[in-house]
């Protein structure tokens, strides 16, 4: 198993227990957490449903995590919208991470108010 694949296989299963927790302690109405696995990494997309049902109305990605194998270490993106399209920046608060706690921090207590 690559570095790649064991840091990936530690971020599915940290991002797992994330949007677990949030679900858990969030009303519904403020949107739930979800995730999409990518090859060397996941998006993070808030669910937003109508006050009424089970299922979502629609989702929005909010954050990208992904892990840059070259220089060993976490890239850390906001998703955008531009009125058609969303689109991938870099965060700013922080950009990159050696420490994965440091992110998953991050999108947890959302200082900024950007993700949920």
């Amino acid at each position: 198993m690559s570095v790649t694949q064991i840091a990936t296989n530690r971020l599915y299963k940290e991002v797992e227990e994330l949007c677990t927790k949030r679900n858990a302690n969030v009303p519904v109405e403020l949107g739930k957490c979800l995730y999409v696995p990518l090859e060397a990494g996941v998006e993070l997309h808030k669910a937003s449903y109508l006050l009424d049902s089970r299922h979502s109305e629609y989702t929005s990605p909010v954050a990208q995590i992904l892990f840059d194998e070259g220089q060993q270490h976490w890239l850390f993106f906001i998703a955008r919208f531009d009125g058609e399209n969303y689109y991938w920046e870099p965060y700013s608060a922080l950009t990159q991470s050696a420490h994965l706690e440091d992110i998953l921090n991050e999108i947890e207590h959302d200082p900024a108010g950007c993700f949920w």
